[in-house]
């Protein structure tokens, strides 16, 4: 599992794509400009989205982990998708912010967005703001 940070309104963060990196809890800027209004576009024209403040994106390689589980390697990947956004939901009640998963969107144009490598495919997306 991999997650995505597009942040465009954010309190000392330049708008940009960032990858988190969990070894450190750190976000590595992968490239700076606006992309909320894209990300929008190709989750079906969904323009609502383009208000909030950021968004985050999970996308995972079922390959990595179905080496390793075999056959319920994808099952397993939607599980823990579904468990990262739970977490994302309550820190966001905790911060006093709202979100909502978003899964309607276009897997290539997304991919494209994020500049996803290889295999990797976008799994949910969650703008989050006030």
């Amino acid at each position: 599992m991999q997650i995505y940070l597009i942040a465009e309104s954010v309190d000392s963060l330049p708008a940009g794509i960032y990858r988190f990196l969990p070894d450190t809890e750190s976000l590595e800027l992968l490239r700076e400009g606006d992309f909320l209004e894209a990300v929008a576009e190709a989750s079906l024209g969904q323009m609502w989205m383009t208000k909030a403040q950021a968004l985050i994106a999970m996308t995972a390689e079922y390959e990595v982990i179905s080496n390793v589980y075999g056959e319920r390697g994808v099952t397993y990947t939607h599980l823990e998708a579904g468990h990262i956004s739970q977490n994302i939901y309550l820190q966001c009640v905790s911060l006093g912010l709202g979100t909502c998963a978003v899964g309607a969107f276009d897997d290539e144009k997304v991919a494209s967005i994020l500049q996803l490598p290889g295999d990797e495919i976008p799994l949910y997306l969650m703008p989050v703001g006030r």
